[in-house]
């Protein structure tokens, strides 16, 4: 059977990145409640992600008796996820440029996540410093940022291309991530990502473009120390291993930062491209 192709913004696409993506949350939901309980200092109740997406996470955060609050640029994505997780305090905005008086509890947060590469959607060391000055004025001193990307190895070849089958009820969707252009110069990285659904008796393609910036680990580094207010309290890989943390270096691809709010406030540094 031939598949119908569309092409789209996956993020607009909702119902089809939520199975796609929902499959890790059981480890992602042990690691950062146990992030939670290692590094968070007093209770951690408050729950911030930015760029939530379909809610995935937030929606079993919530369910396990945590006060979490998202926000999200995409329309369709935020409608989706309040409708999910009605009780989030969902903030539809962009995740450089927000504030806390914005929620509608406007109290400090104790933790926040972005597991999946979000920040990488930032294509300026503006932006991407603008989003962690925000992040910082959201949490509270003590509290914990986890935030998992994928780094550009300076020893060795990057990973170029990615697939995965994901399936919930009567729909199966293989998802196919390739990376065909690299300026490690314009920290530009750009890719090509296709969705092939079948459900029931329907196939359909979806093909779409993503573009990231790229950093190597001490690029990350830099960005945090511009930004201020944090320091990298621990490192671990998209393994989720509680028990061996990792320590990032030149080869390092996949790495999960705990970031812990320090007291001091955010910097005023002007980012320099």
């Amino acid at each position: 059977m031939n598949q119908p192709q569309i092409t789209a913004d996956i993020y607009d696409l909702p119902e089809y990145y939520d199975i796609v993506f929902a499959d890790d949350w059981e480890a992602e939901f042990e690691f950062l409640r146990f992030c939670f309980d290692r590094y968070v200092e007093g209770d951690a109740q408050r729950l911030l992600e930015p760029a939530c997406g379909t809610g995935r996470l937030l929606v079993e955060l919530n369910d396990a008796g945590y006060e979490v609050a998202g926000v999200e640029l995409n329309d369709k994505m935020a409608r989706y996820c309040q409708q999910r997780c009605p009780g989030a305090d969902l903030l539809s905005g962009d995740m450089a440029n927000f504030q806390l008086r914005q929620f509608a509890q406007a109290e400090p947060f104790d933790a926040g996540f972005n597991m999946i590469n979000s920040v990488r959607h930032l294509l300026s060391e503006q932006k991407a410093v603008s989003h962690f000055r925000c992040m910082a004025e959201a949490i509270r001193p003590g509290g914990i940022y986890v935030v998992g990307l994928h780094l550009t190895p300076t020893i060795g070849d990057p990973l170029e291309e990615e697939t995965w089958v994901a399936t919930r009820d009567d729909v199966t969707v293989t998802c196919h991530l390739e990376t065909y252009d690299r300026d490690l110069t314009a920290r530009i990285e750009r890719a090509s990502l296709r969705y092939d659904i079948e459900k029931q008796d329907a196939e359909l393609q979806v093909v779409g473009d993503l573009s990231f910036r790229t950093y190597t680990a001490e690029q990350m580094e830099q960005t945090l120390r511009t930004a201020g207010g944090w320091e990298i309290a621990e490192t671990y890989d998209f393994t989720y291993d509680q028990v061996e943390p990792i320590v990032v270096d030149g080869q390092s691809e996949d790495v999960v930062y705990v970031l812990k709010r320090t007291a001091e406030a955010p910097g005023t540094q002007t980012p320099q491209p």
